[in-house]
């Protein structure tokens, strides 16, 4: 009984953090566990399908997976927050489904990863194929101002980067990014 109540705390947790770092030892602090066991609770809860994580692109796999993973959930319903975690969980389900196309109609491996520097500059999703990123995604609600972060990856990398915008009247490319219409970009995904 003590352990449920011990995952439904978790799982709370979660809801309230979809698309920030995870830290393990933090919500053990909040739950009064142990990590090993907050990270049990976790692949229970990817094991029946409520959620997955997402972790931070790193060329060495190991150390990305050391690394604090995301959080997104399969039922966009269960999120707990604002429009725009919704909006994001919502993308990292549609991006998700895009890869596992990927993978299925062409063979090819595929990651959802995020990127972040030490200095915090973000991407919420990098688009792997065969571990390397192909792809930045950035998602916002309504600014059609290109997020710092996107620009500078795609600067940096010479990636192809998009950002999309649920409430945008007027699709553009800004120096090499294209600001799209969720719907638009989304609809042309492999799902």
């Amino acid at each position: 009984m003590h352990s449920l109540r011990n995952i439904e705390l978790t799982l709370d947790l979660l809801r309230r953090r979809v698309g920030s770092p995870i830290s393990y030892s933090s919500l053990a602090a909040d739950v009064n566990c142990s990590p090993n066991t907050i990270k049990r609770y976790i692949e229970i809860m990817e094991a029946l399908f409520i959620i997955f994580r997402v972790t931070p692109y790193h060329r060495n796999i190991a150390r990305s997976l050391l690394k604090e993973p995301k959080i997104y959930f399969y039922d966009t319903g269960m999120v707990k927050g604002d429009e725009g975690l919704k909006f994001e969980n919502m993308a990292a389900v549609c991006l998700l489904k895009h890869l596992n196309g990927i993978e299925d109609y062409e063979g090819r491996r595929t990651r959802l990863q995020y990127l972040r520097t030490k200095e915090k500059k973000e991407v919420d999703f990098a688009l792997s194929i065969e571990d390397n990123p192909a792809t930045l995604i950035e998602t916002k609600l309504s600014s059609r101002e290109i997020s710092p972060s996107l620009r500078y990856f795609h600067r940096k990398y010479n990636l192809p980067a998009i950002q999309i915008v649920k409430n945008l009247k007027h699709e553009q490319v800004d120096n090499g990014i294209e600001i799209r219409r969720t719907g638009d970009y989304l609809s042309q995904l492999k799902m």
